[in-house]
């Protein structure tokens, strides 16, 4: 997952990605991303960084649940 975020940082259109997990949830992982647009989303999906990783996780993906569209009008992600 770390060669996803590295790539993450070289993308413009990408405002913010997070990866977590619960301390009660260990083999869990959360993602929250901040897109310019939906389109600059899945034109991320497209890249080679991400094909492996769609490759490598998806016999493990048990599901995405609370996916939400929202429109950000305000706000700041620093780290």
């Amino acid at each position: 997952m770390q060669e996803v975020v590295k790539e993450m940082q070289n993308l413009d259109t990408c405002f913010c990605y997070i990866l977590g997990e619960k301390a009660d949830e260990p083999n869990s992982i959360y993602i929250y991303e901040v897109w310019e647009s939906e389109q600059a989303h899945n034109d991320s999906l497209t890249l080679e960084v991400f094909q492996n990783l769609i490759a490598k996780a998806r016999p493990i993906i048990a599901g995405m649940e609370n996916l939400h569209k929202l429109t950000i009008f305000d706000g700041k992600a620093s780290f």
